[in-house]
């Protein structure tokens, strides 16, 4: 039997519940602990960190998240209140504000206070039996000193750590460093949430070199109960890029894919959402959509309020995200590619990573090869072609977000994994 199937195959009738000294049982406390995680509202991230929280909730565990430092800009402003409840999980900013400040000088007292309240609350909570486990969600693109800190912390509190594993580890950059190599992004961590098949055969490699850890295999989640599907859209077509501008070479490509759809469809609008005019990243694509070819084809909608987002998904006739061949798009699992399908549009995406696995070209999404914007410039324009065609990819892969990635569908199996990993003593 393969270590993936052990681990998966021991947590029949685990109870997220644990023990308290007088011989009672209480449910399973879980801590949700980010960095620059913005809550409740933001990108990918917060959706993951979101929909993981009320799985845990729905499943009887006592879920919070604890955020130690504010990510929100002046310019654009969407999260106000430093503590509350959303959608039935508590959370609260350990820096005691959402928005970094203009001066340099405060900001880096606001960071300092975030880290060291946030090394206080976790131990208050632990006093109060609010803290059996934490699922780490740090943005450590390379090894960082608050990472260590933070684990040493736990390791003294006794706190088994689950880290999700949703991007490329440090270790596998090509121009990682030795120290890179030899510290493990999951060094000290108890279990991992891995979000690809890549990344749980990387997590499993790590845990045979160093020390058993618990793989919970969880894909892209959505809510397919926030959007209702409507009937597919007539008139001028749409098709949709939900990003930012640092997603320069996904947008470049999607320009160049744009110039085969336009040769059939000059009337087609391509809208790419995430570009702020205030936002200096986003200077150098206002300058490319001026430019001949692309000049009042695309339209920049900036930063959409959630009901927006996907009320745009709703108009569109087609929702793009290209994958390339390389380590980031074969171990990431775009978590925008579940929002689309919930929109019942017909995702057109590259056969990478985690999409062979889930859907198949022509039936429930549009399925290109990699590296070829031509091809997938052509495969959108047959797309707005044939209307009756779309619908039905667009209906077939909401199927597939109800059955393969609607949030509840993993709430039992996290809790049951969670418990158990809670229920090993910390280092075992």
């Amino acid at each position: 039997m393969s270590e993936r199937s052990e681990l998966a195959g021991d947590t029949a009738g685990i109870d997220p519940h644990v023990a308290v000294p007088n011989g009672g049982r209480r449910p399973l406390q879980v801590v949700i602990l980010g960095d620059w995680l913005r809550f409740p509202h933001g990108m990918a991230a917060t959706s993951r960190a979101r929909l993981l929280a009320r799985a845990l909730r729905e499943a009887g565990v006592g879920v919070r998240i604890l955020i130690l430092q504010a990510s929100d800009r002046p310019q654009h402003v969407e999260n106000t209140a430093v503590r509350g409840d959303y959608e039935g999980v508590a959370f609260e900013y350990a820096c005691g504000t959402t928005v970094r400040h203009d001066s340099f000088a405060a900001r880096r007292l606001i960071a300092a206070w975030g880290w060291l309240h946030g090394a206080l609350r976790l131990l208050q909570l632990r006093r109060e039996g609010r803290l059996d486990l934490v699922c780490l969600r740090f943005w450590t693109p390379r090894p960082a000193a608050r990472l260590f800190c933070f684990m040493a912390i736990l390791r003294l509190l006794r706190v088994p750590v689950v880290r999700e594993v949703d991007e490329s580890p440090w270790s596998l950059r090509s121009d990682a460093t030795a120290l890179e190599r030899l510290w493990s992004p999951l060094a000290g961590m108890a279990g991992a949430v891995a979000i690809s098949a890549e990344l749980h055969e990387w997590a499993a490699g790590e845990s045979r070199a160093r020390r058993r850890l618990r793989i919970v295999d969880v894909p892209i989640l959505v809510d397919v109960d926030e959007q209702q599907p409507l009937e597919y859209p007539t008139g001028d077509p749409v098709v949709v890029f939900a990003g930012m501008p640092g997603y320069d070479r996904t947008i470049r490509f999607i320009f160049a894919a744009m110039q085969e759809v336009w040769k059939t469809h000059p009337e087609c609008r391509l809208a790419v959402t995430g570009a702020h005019p205030a936002d200096p990243k986003s200077s150098w694509l206002q300058a490319e959509v001026g430019k001949p070819g692309l000049v009042s084809r695309v339209d920049l909608v900036g930063y959409l309020d959630r009901p927006e987002l996907l009320a745009l998904y709703g108009r569109a006739h087609a929702l793009l995200i290209p994958l390339f061949d390389d380590v980031r798009s074969k171990t990431r699992f775009p978590t925008k590619i579940g929002e689309y399908l919930a929109a019942a549009r017909p995702v057109v995406t590259n056969a990478i990573g985690e999409i062979p696995r889930y859907f198949t070209d022509g039936v429930d999404a549009i399925v290109c090869p990699p590296g070829d914007p031509a091809a997938f410039g052509r495969a959108i324009a047959l797309l707005l072609d044939d209307p009756v065609r779309a619908a039905l990819i667009g209906r077939r892969g909401r199927h597939v977000a109800e059955t393969r990635f609607h949030y509840a569908l993993y709430a039992e199996t996290l809790a049951a994994e969670f418990s158990a990993i809670a229920g090993r003593r910390v280092g075992q």
